[in-house]
């Protein structure tokens, strides 16, 4: 048997195959089993991904003493049993973003980290590409300076070919629509750089998509060190990704072509990132170290599970990241009104 670290993708559509992707570009680690409820999807994935074998049923892959960690993509609202039951287990978890759907389920998932001592990790992987490692660089050495603003948004076409076969089409499966999809990639990014948002101030509408949810969110962010962030998202438009920083010394405007997302080791060619000083116009280049962020976040969660490596996004973190979103919804339907985010927390039973 190989001395890859053993993991195993359950749920096995789209995502798991870009994270499958990501383990085949690995040397640390591997995709050593795999479950989903369709016969045939377990085929195709290990025809496609070289996975020696399957189970069918969650509970006999959770037996499989071979399998030291489990990778799930499954849709959000199965996150918590999916995570409980793994960490109950004795194995090591990464589930995709978000933690949860609820923050109820998000606090009983971190109990149980808490419970077992179990190795947990939530994908938020956005925060490791390069871009994003860059600015959070020039805002820690003071290469910006003091920041006042932040602008970041995650949008794409993906409501406008929701079905009613897809969990996305339901408000009831997708509170908050891209917002819980693609903007708290952001939620997770912008505390990452900027530190804790203390409240929230949120505009959604359903303009163009037949589905149940929104299809564009404004949101105003105020951190805890008193700057303000804008976090914007659709489901309606081109894809783009984006962060804007705006200092007392320098900005930096970061673009990712989000045609690229799926193949993390390719996506910091097809960005850039400028510098403005100053006092000056012009913007140039800024170089942007080669990452790829599926592959190095489950090399870390593999590490993780035995021992060699932190988690970098915990329950904690995740949890946060969730909260905004979550408050976001709540000031939407009071029409604006600025929630503050650890009152709503501690409301939720946080």
């Amino acid at each position: 048997m190989s001395d890859k670290i053993r993991l195993a993708s359950v749920g096995l559509g789209r995502w798991a195959n870009v994270l499958a992707r990501g383990v085949q570009r690995s040397d640390l680690i591997e995709i050593h089993s795999c479950y989903s409820r369709s016969e045939d999807n377990r085929a195709e994935f290990m025809a496609t991904h070289g996975v020696p074998k399957s189970a069918v049923s969650y509970d006999e892959l959770l037996a499989d003493p071979d399998v030291e960690g489990v990778v799930l993509t499954t849709p959000n609202d199965t996150h918590a049993d999916l995570v409980i039951a793994g960490l109950e287990a004795g194995k090591a978890v990464y589930t995709d973003k978000p933690i949860a759907q609820t923050l109820s389920d998000a606090f009983a998932i971190r109990d149980a980290v808490e419970r077992t001592g179990g190795v947990f990790a939530v994908g938020h992987s956005a925060r490791r590409l390069s871009g994003c490692r860059v600015i959070k660089k020039g805002i820690d050495d003071g290469t910006l300076g003091g920041v006042s603003l932040i602008e970041a948004n995650f949008s794409n076409e993906r409501g406008l070919e929701l079905t009613p076969e897809t969990w996305r089409w339901y408000l009831s499966k997708t509170p908050g629509g891209p917002l819980i999809q693609l903007g708290v990639h952001h939620a997770d990014n912008l505390q990452y750089l900027m530190g804790p948002v203390k409240g929230v101030s949120a505009h959604q509408r359903k303009l163009y998509t037949e589905s149940e949810v929104p299809d564009a969110t404004m949101a105003i962010c105020e951190f805890e060190s008193g700057a303000l962030g804008y976090l914007g998202c659709g489901w309606a438009s081109p894809g783009i990704y984006q962060i804007r920083v705006q200092g007392t010394k320098r900005n930096l405007l970061y673009d990712l072509d989000f045609t690229h997302w799926d193949e993390s080791h390719e996506a910091d060619r097809w960005s850039t990132l400028q510098s403005q000083v100053y006092g000056e116009q012009e913007r140039t280049p800024v170089h942007l170290p080669p990452t790829d962020m599926f592959r190095e976040q489950l090399e870390e969660f593999g590490l993780a599970a035995r021992g060699q490596a932190t988690i970098e996004v915990d329950a904690d973190a995740a949890i946060r990241a969730l909260a905004v979103v979550h408050a976001a919804i709540a000031s939407n339907e009071q029409k604006g009104r600025m929630i503050d985010v650890d009152e709503f927390l501690a409301s939720a039973g946080g």
